[in-house]
């Protein structure tokens, strides 16, 4: 290596060290001036509240007003009846746990309305069926894998399938 080469390299060496030094320095300067600006903007109320705010809205009636969600939720919608013993109604339970598995026949399941898949099963009687539903069978987990429902739900879900099925519960 000539003499040249070596200075260029000295060079070179100096002048990346000190366009480092200088972006170093920027970046701590830029910090400490705007630093505290910064956090003051980005933990004031309103940019915390357009961080947080809802993704979409509803639009319904006159253009340009949004519906609170609480107005919007099935607002028009008649409730599901619920029985007199209390509780959830059949078709509130059957469409919370029993839907994925009952509607398609997934894993033997017999499907909502195929009365010949029910009546091997309606032998066993409606009390027979609410066991199963309650304690699970085969790929079945108990309760149809939502422990919260009671007894008396998993009983209004067996009686509702057994209705829309057209066999008496």
């Amino acid at each position: 290596m000539t003499k040249a080469d070596d200075i260029f390299y000295r060079q070179f060496g100096v002048i990346v060290l000190l366009i480092a030094l200088f972006t170093v320095t920027m970046f701590f300067l830029a910090r400490g001036i705007g630093g505290p600006a910064f956090e003051r903007m980005q933990n004031s109320e309103g940019a915390v509240l357009k961080r947080i705010q809802r993704v979409g809205e509803v639009r319904i009636g006159e253009a340009g007003k949004v519906a609170a969600a609480e107005t919007t939720q099935l607002a028009a919608a008649e409730p599901a009846a619920v029985p007199a013993s209390g509780g959830k109604s059949g078709e509130e339970v059957y469409n919370g746990a029993c839907l994925a598995c009952h509607s398609t026949g997934a894993a033997g399941a017999p499907k909502l309305g195929d009365k010949a898949a029910w009546e091997p099963r309606m032998a066993q009687g409606l009390d027979g069926l609410v066991n199963s539903a309650i304690n699970g069978k085969n790929a079945m987990p108990p309760k149809g894998g939502n422990p919260s429902w009671s007894d008396q739900e998993i009983r209004n879900a067996v009686t509702f399938m057994l209705d829309k099925t057209g066999l008496s519960g």
